[in-house]
C-alpha cells in the first residue's frame, strides 16, 4: 500500500498545513519549527517532496484547503467543529501524554467567576464562533452570552496570555497546562476537549489513508505536539454537538392532585343497602 502511494504521488509536493491557534506554542518560531518537522517527516516516510506551512488566520487556511493547496493538515479540533468540511481524522496531537486537554479560565483582579461579569475575555481564535465556544462548549450554557462584556478572539494562546499579562484584558480562556502571567490566577477548570488533529481533506483512498496513518505514528515533535497517536474519529463531532445552545427546561407544570371530599360527593346521592342480620348467622349444623 505504501508503494501504491509513492508511485502515484512521487511527482507531487505534499504540503502539511498547520492551523492550531489554541495549541500553546511558545512563539511563532516554534510553530514554524513544528511545521518544518512535519513536512520533513512525511516527506521521508512517504517518499514524496514534502513541506510544512503555518497559517495564522482561519480565512487563509480555509482558502488554501479549498484550492487544494493543502490536503493534509494539523488543525484545531475546535476549529473543525465550528467550520465543518470534508475531511478524515488520521491522528491526534499528543501533549502531556494525552490527545484531550482541559481548559482553564485565567483572570486578573478576580477571585471567582461572578467577578468577571461585564468584563473583557480573550480566547484563542477558532474561526469566528468564539462566543458560542465559550458559552456553550466550555460553560455548557451555565454562563449566558451576555455575561461577559466581550469575548474576543486572540491570534493564539500565547497572544491571549500576553495581553492578559499586560492588563489589556480582564481574563483569558486557554488550554490547561500552561504557565499563567504574573498577577493572574486560575479561577476555574473547564471541560477537556480534543486537541489538534491530523486530517486529510477530500476523498481518501484506503492505501493513502493507511500510509498517512503509519507515517503519523512514527512522528516525534516537541513539547506542544510530542507525537501523533490514534484519535477518536468522533472527537470533532462531540465538540460540534456542544456548539448548539443548551435548552434548559423549567420544572414541569403538574396539575394539583389534592382533592377535597366535598368535591367528590357534591351533587351525588349515596345509600347503603341494609342486609338482615340473619344472613350472617351460621347455618344449623355448621
Amino acid at each position: 500500500m505504501m508503494c501504491a502511494l509513492v508511485s502515484t504521488a512521487a511527482a507531487d509536493t505534499l504540503t502539511i498545513g498547520l492551523y492550531a491557534p489554541t495549541a500553546p506554542f511558545a512563539s511563532t518560531a516554534s510553530r514554524v519549527e513544528l511545521a518544518t518537522k512535519l513536512g520533513e517527516h512525511f516527506s521521508k516516510a512517504l517518499g514524496v517532496t514534502g513541506n510544512g506551512k503555518v497559517f495564522a488566520r482561519a480565512g487563509d487556511f480555509a482558502s488554501a484547503v479549498k484550492k487544494g493547496e493543502v490536503t493534509v493538515a494539523l488543525v484545531d479540533a475546535t476549529y473543525l467543529a465550528a467550520a465543518g468540511g470534508n475531511y478524515t481524522i488520521l491522528a491526534g496531537a499528543v501533549r502531556n501524554g494525552d490527545t484531550n486537554h482541559g481548559w482553564v479560565l485565567v483572570a486578573r483582579g478576580a477571585t471567582k467567576v461572578v467577578d468577571l461579569k461585564g468584563k473583557r475575555v480573550l480566547v484563542p481564535g477558532i474561526g469566528g464562533r468564539e462566543t458560542d465556544f465559550v458559552a456553550n462548549v466550555l460553560f455548557g450554557g451555565e454562563v449566558g452570552k451576555d455575561f461577559f462584556a466581550k469575548i474576543e478572539a486572540a491570534p493564539d494562546t500565547a497572544s491571549a496570555l500576553a495581553a492578559l499579562g499586560l492588563g489589556k484584558a480582564d481574563a483569558a480562556i486557554v488550554p490547561a497546562g500552561i504557565e499563567v502571567p504574573a498577577g493572574a490566577t486560575k479561577l476555574v477548570e473547564l471541560p477537556a476537549l480534543s486537541g489538534p488533529v491530523l486530517v486529510a481533506y477530500g476523498a481518501l483512498a484506503p492505501a493513502r489513508r493507511n500510509a498517512l496513518v503509519a507515517a503519523a505514528d512514527t512522528f516525534k515533535g516537541d513539547a506542544t505536539v510530542a507525537a501523533l497517536r490514534p484519535a477518536d474519529p468522533e472527537a470533532v463531532k462531540i465538540i460540534a454537538h456542544r456548539f448548539s445552545p443548551v435548552v434548559k427546561h423549567g420544572p414541569m407544570a403538574l396539575p394539583a392532585i389534592r382533592l377535597l371530599v366535598g368535591d367528590l360527593v357534591e351533587g351525588r346521592t349515596f345509600s347503603i343497602d341494609r342486609t338482615s342480620a340473619a344472613a350472617f348467622a351460621a347455618a344449623p349444623g355448621r
